[in-house]
């Protein structure tokens, strides 16, 4: 058997949990193998209204391994995946080979990329445009024969995109469920610190006298009073129209046919890393994709059915301003936001490594 120093073993398991996962849950599990380790579901953190069929699981595994692949080849390490389909939690075993006569890469780089990716929920800089090279290098990056980056450049185009997002998180803020799991995930102050996991306050790119507003707004009963005056739509104002408008571009990844998520996880995460170490802002915009693989993969279940006839037109909507996209067969794997934001990132936590181990 090929063994693996323990120390480099832990190393690749650091660079994985970076990954992100949906609400920061952090819903991995690892066993330590002599030549790499077994990479185990927890469900106890999993099973979010956005986690229909554990899609946002997988992807959030695909990003996993793609991080400790990118770490494995910095570190002369081949990696061979084998992933699992059996019943029990346990989703792939990786294991590694020392690579001979290779060209070394930027083991400093690859910390840097890995460990400095991060999601940016704050207002852009609308007027400090992403130069037309960088977005054709991260075009490359994903474009294929299975998946397409697409940019919203026309006005009409732009607006539409902005408009069909806002349109879905509305329905987000008057959903019980995902009102419910927010706050389940939602972290204040100290709090976040201590549990390491979750959605720090401090991460969410709004003003600082909002929180005590989010925090009065726990209870669904009042949320839904205030529903009736319009609250949803001021949410939906400053946590998606606005920060939309101020990015200097929007981009959605689909994939051709039926996705396999755990690879358009991999694609995801390697745009995303590729983004963030070429000095842009990203925030992925997981509303519309995820609850249309609810709405196919489980029939809509947990939607009204007026929300899911609202979703069918926005997925209509969106269909029509991104080419080669065939909603009858095709899947919707992320929208991003990507600009440059003024201020230093407030990153999520990563709870300590220990408490991941089997």
């Amino acid at each position: 058997m090929n063994k693996i120093p323990h120390e480099r073993l832990v190393k690749l398991i650091e660079a994985g949990i970076q990954a992100p996962s949906a609400d920061n849950g952090q819903p991995w599990k690892f066993e330590l193998l002599e030549d790499g380790f077994e990479l185990w579901l927890d469900q106890s953190n999993m099973g979010l209204f956005f986690d229909v069929k554990q899609v946002a699981t997988q992807i959030s595994c695909g990003a996993l391994i793609e991080n400790v692949v990118t770490l494995a080849n910095a570190f002369e390490l081949v990696t061979h995946i084998r992933y699992l389909n059996d019943s029990s939690d346990k989703f792939a075993i990786l294991t590694f080979k020392h690579l001979e006569d290779q060209e070394k890469p930027d083991l400093h780089d690859a910390n840097q990329t890995i460990f400095g990716r991060c999601t940016d929920r704050s207002l852009f800089q609308f007027k400090k445009k992403i130069p037309s090279p960088l977005m054709s290098e991260l075009t490359d990056l994903v474009q294929s024969d299975k998946y397409c980056l697409h940019t919203y450049k026309s006005p009409k185009d732009r607006k539409t995109i902005i408009q069909t997002i806002t349109a879905t998180d509305t329905i987000r803020f008057i959903h019980e469920r995902i009102h419910n799991d927010f706050y389940k995930m939602l972290r204040f102050g100290k709090t976040a610190e201590q549990t390491r996991d979750g959605l720090a306050s401090a991460t969410l790119g709004i003003e600082s006298f909002m929180i005590p507003i989010l925090q009065l707004l726990r209870p669904w009963k009042l949320v839904k009073l205030f529903n009736y005056i319009g609250l949803h739509h001021v949410m939906a104002f400053r946590g998606t129209w606005l920060p939309m408008k101020s990015a200097p571009e929007i981009v959605s990844i689909t994939h051709k046919g039926e996705a396999n998520y755990v690879e358009s996880g991999r694609v995801m995460q390697r745009f995303w890393l590729q983004a963030n170490k070429a000095g842009l802002s990203v925030q992925p915009l997981g509303a519309l994709p995820l609850f249309l693989a609810r709405l196919h993969q489980a029939q809509g279940e947990g939607f009204a059915s007026e929300q899911q006839e609202n979703l069918i037109a926005l997925e209509g909507t969106f269909s029509g301003i991104t080419p080669e996209f065939n909603k009858e067969s095709d899947q919707l794997i992320m929208l991003f936001r990507l600009g440059y934001a003024k201020k230093p990132v407030t990153r999520s936590h990563r709870r300590i490594i220990e408490s991941f181990f089997i």
